[in-house]
């Protein structure tokens, strides 16, 4: 409580507060990178419309809508003896494939100027009760004759085939680096900061999970991998890493998910407002609240946020859904190409 005490003293001083480092929300880790973030932006990035308790109408807040697409795929299956002999003999003729590492129960490869990775093991996927091949692409960087080759070729040998890997990405034209993500479920939560103390990525899950989430800064990450200029002003992205049984709910995957602009001045009562503040500047607080209490203080917060990026996404998603299944029954049955 006497924490508290000094939270409210501060968030009555009114304009004093806006140049304030706190000392209270800031965790060892991140104590530069968070107070840089506090004087460059001051308090105003958890108070960017004023209104609460409220979703702002679609036309009142100016978010364009993202551009949806599968951004990776892995797909698995089983390569008989016949298949195996026919499609090692193919590949080791066919000029846009780079084979090595070959033995007679496998091999590693290499295709359509490094955009396909192809690996076979029939002794390791015995000895560990998987399929015995896998191929790995991202579908946007290949275009319509590629795919077309690629499912002809190598994916047609395999039998037994199906997706393990899905990774479902939203790309939007605004800058996300003010925006609050949490997720409802108890999964782990990492920020990295940016040399202006901006947010520039944010983890939900781990790696080897069946679902790992990225909210990044597209645009910069370009720019650190000298690939293409992005021509607009901002480009975030959001991308759901969909693993094993995952992949099957591909269009519900992410229902727990928020990403928010909560107006902690809004909340009247003046307990829960300096909590809010606390639980908004520094995540490390979480963990140290009861579960009843982490429940109603995400509830809170997402009920003084105008808007959730997430409905947009679902909408999107839903716009989208048709499109996106042809993709997948394009790779796994039929032979059709989507329009």
């Amino acid at each position: 409580m006497k924490r508290y005490k000094f939270i409210l003293q501060d968030i009555y001083s009114g304009e004093r507060l806006l140049k304030l480092r706190s000392r209270f929300f800031m965790s060892k880790n991140n104590h530069t990178n968070h107070s840089n973030h506090l004087e460059n932006h001051d308090l105003d990035n958890f108070s960017k419309t004023g209104y609460s308790n409220s979703r702002l109408d679609a036309h009142t807040v100016c978010i364009s809508d993202p551009k949806l697409s599968f951004d990776a795929m892995t797909i698995v299956g089983n390569l008989n003896r016949d298949n195996a002999q026919a499609l090692s003999k193919f590949m080791s003729v066919e000029p846009q494939i780079r084979l090595w590492d070959i033995l007679q129960t496998k091999f590693k490869a290499k295709a359509l100027q490094e955009k396909v990775y192809i690996e076979y093991d029939k002794v390791k996927a015995d000895s560990w009760d998987r399929r015995n091949m896998r191929i790995e692409f991202n579908p946007n960087k290949l275009t319509r004759d590629e795919m077309i080759w690629l499912k002809q070729n190598i994916i047609d040998y395999m039998e037994d085939d199906g997706f393990t890997r899905l990774d479902l990405a939203f790309d939007f034209e605004d800058d996300l680096s003010d925006y609050y993500a949490m997720s409802d479920k108890a999964v782990k939560k990492t920020i990295f900061y940016g040399r202006n103390g901006k947010p520039e990525t944010k983890y939900f899950g781990v790696r080897d999970s069946n679902r790992f989430i990225r909210i990044y800064n597209k645009k910069q990450e370009r720019k650190d991998n000298a690939d293409a200029e992005v021509m607009s002003e901002h480009l975030w992205r959001v991308e759901i890493e969909l693993k094993r049984d995952m992949v099957d709910y591909w269009n519900d995957c992410f229902s727990d998910l928020h990403i928010l602009q909560p107006d902690w001045k809004t909340i009247q009562r003046t307990a829960d407002r300096a909590i809010v503040f606390m639980l908004l500047s520094d995540e490390e607080e979480w963990g140290k609240l009861h579960r009843n209490s982490r429940t109603k203080y995400k509830n809170l917060i997402k009920e003084i946020s105008p808007v959730d990026l997430t409905d947009l996404m679902k909408s999107t998603l839903k716009a989208n859904e048709k499109q996106l299944q042809k993709q997948i029954d394009f790779w796994q049955h039929e032979f059709k190409f989507w329009k």
